[in-house]
């Protein structure tokens, strides 16, 4: 539920040049390329407040756009770090409390690192547990992972569970220990967790629409995926503080408000608490309170949060320095909410074109390639080839990278720029900077991988469908000189060749073996992952041009 969505998608997508503008009209220039679903924005600057729509809802009926319901998916983190802080408050819990504390009759934990994580490192992402639990795939259903994954189910887990290295941890994105974080809260409060959030943060707030499930008489967004079909809502059992919650752009508007002037709430303390800074969050801009990103955009500090289900897309950004909420609901997978709230940046980019390249000595050239982590999930991979740097966050393609002067770098591809900063005269980080946002990454002792970058022609062979055996098609293509595969009801990946006929993907562990037959054509593949070899015949060739 969580996709890193710095604009440098923009070199897939072709929607980076809207900035500049309002949030309604940030939001009606991508509805223009919005085949299902809309946008439901909400903004506040000073004490103007507006609410627009763009794209389609004819369920919305006659109701105001800030009444139609969305799954807010990980903005519910938002909601389960404020839980804490009033559990803190409430002198209920401590943030160092730890799981041994708290599970002690339920759970005899095989690692005792994993007994020793406490609550403020599951409300930071710092408690060194996976994105997801192992055993999430027992009893689970595709398009509904979360559904089956009860108690029982979650206390196994932490049984048996172990961590990788020593703690402390660096932020790394768990939905699994947010998820935890709520199922915990709920049995200090005794009750679920829902009915503590709605009773101990909705409420006060006057938030009366955000629920797991929200009064009935509202209207409810249809759900789209990014391939504009109509899919199913998700359901949550033990794990739903990590984005069960259902609510509308008029609810989140009062959240932000809150978050602006929070003295002028009844959880004046536990906001203070949840909004201060708790560890460094570099994959997010910067720092991360108790569930909430603290980060900086055009210059100003933020407190934000994105959110994804299946079909659903969510965006919320408060600047307390300028007054601003901005509210971004999408029922359609293939728009992320953050990108809407950047497409308001006031920050006039220079035209790629208008740029002037600098030729840099090869020695110089030389200290930049290397990994640039933002946590244990995303990172900046710098390659230099044939004299050319090329730069790619994970699940991205490369693209090259152009020298305006030492250190700094932009792209001819989209308005964005990259800096390399130097500690005792040593690269030691990378900065994005794009759509006013800023994101740092620090060097990794991880040398760049092997990659082989090929023109689009060359890549062209590989393209089509292959039939994965015992499960769904696999969809090759070319994009940005790059090719993707697609699993069927799952995102497309860039794979990056490795050797003669091999491609692995650098956002899952998983690699691409293409095979061929005696005239040396290509006629399917293997996927190797998890221990499993999957063949899958080609079923269907490309019969397009090659990309460009």
């Amino acid at each position: 539920m969580k996709f890193i969505y710095w604009t440098l998608l923009g070199l897939v997508a072709a929607l980076n040049s809207v900035q500049a503008r309002p949030m309604a009209e940030a939001a009606a220039q991508f509805g223009k390329h919005l085949k299902a679903g809309c946008i439901v924005t909400g903004e506040r600057v000073g004490e103007d407040v507006k609410f627009a729509i763009s794209g389609s809802a004819p369920e919305a009926g006659g109701q105001p756009p800030e009444k139609l319901v969305f799954e807010i998916g990980s903005i519910t983190k938002v909601f389960t770090g404020l839980l804490l802080a009033q559990a803190v408050e409430e002198k209920q819990v401590t943030l160092d409390m730890t799981l041994g504390t708290l599970l002690a009759k339920q759970v005899k934990f095989t690692d005792p690192r994993i007994a020793a994580i406490t609550l403020k490192q599951l409300a930071t992402h710092t408690s060194g547990l996976p994105r997801m639990p192992d055993n999430i795939g027992v009893g689970a259903k595709e398009e509904d992972p979360f559904a089956n994954y009860d108690e029982k189910l979650l206390l196994s887990y932490l049984s048996t569970a172990k961590l990788e290295g020593e703690s402390p941890f660096s932020c790394n994105y768990s939905n699994l220990g947010m998820g935890l974080l709520g199922y915990l809260l709920g049995g200090v409060y005794q009750m679920p967790w829902e009915q503590a959030v709605v009773e101990k943060i909705c409420l006060p707030l006057g938030l009366n629409h955000t629920a797991v499930n929200p009064e009935a008489k509202l209207p409810v967004a249809k759900p789209f995926d990014d391939e504009n079909k109509e899919v199913k809502p998700w359901h949550f059992s033990a794990l739903g503080g990590c984005g069960a919650l259902r609510s509308t752009a008029a609810d989140l508007m009062k959240l932000g408000d809150a978050m602006l002037h929070p003295d002028k709430t009844p959880l004046r303390e536990a906001f203070a608490l949840a909004l201060a800074p708790q560890a460094d969050a570099a994959g997010h801009g910067g720092q991360i309170g108790l569930g909430v990103f603290l980060g900086k955009f055009e210059g100003d500090s933020t407190l934000h949060h994105d959110g994804t289900t299946y079909g659903y897309c969510s965006g919320l950004q408060v600047i307390p320095a300028k007054g601003i909420v901005r509210v971004a609901l999408v029922n359609n997978g293939g728009l992320p909410g953050s990108m809407v709230i950047a497409a308001t940046s006031e920050a006039k980019p220079v035209d790629p074109a208008m740029q002037k390249e600098i030729t840099l000595p090869a020695e110089v050239l030389k200290q930049y390639p290397g990994v640039y982590e933002l946590d244990r999930d995303s990172r900046f991979t710098v390659l230099l080839r044939e004299g050319r740097l090329y730069v790619n966050l994970t699940g991205q393609p490369f693209a090259r990278a152009f020298a305006k002067e030492a250190d700094r770098f932009f792209y001819k591809i989209v308005a964005a720029e990259i800096a390399f900063n130097r500690r005792e005269g040593m690269v030691h980080s990378l900065t994005l900077f794009q759509n006013g946002n800023e994101i740092t990454a620090k060097r990794s002792s991880v040398p760049p991988p092997e990659f082989k970058l090929r023109p689009a022609k060359e890549l062209q062979p590989y393209a089509g469908e292959y039939a994965l055996i015992g499960a769904k098609p696999l969809k090759v293509t070319v994009q940005a000189s790059t090719l993707f595969a697609q699993i069927e009801g799952q995102p497309a990946l860039p794979v990056f060749e490795t050797a003669p006929d091999r491609f692995e993907y650098d956002a899952v562990k998983a690699v691409l073996v293409f095979t061929r037959d005696d005239k040396k054509q290509i006629n399917g593949l293997t996927l190797l992952q998890n221990g499993l070899t999957v063949p899958a015949p080609r079923v269907k060739s490309p019969t397009s041009a090659p990309s460009k």
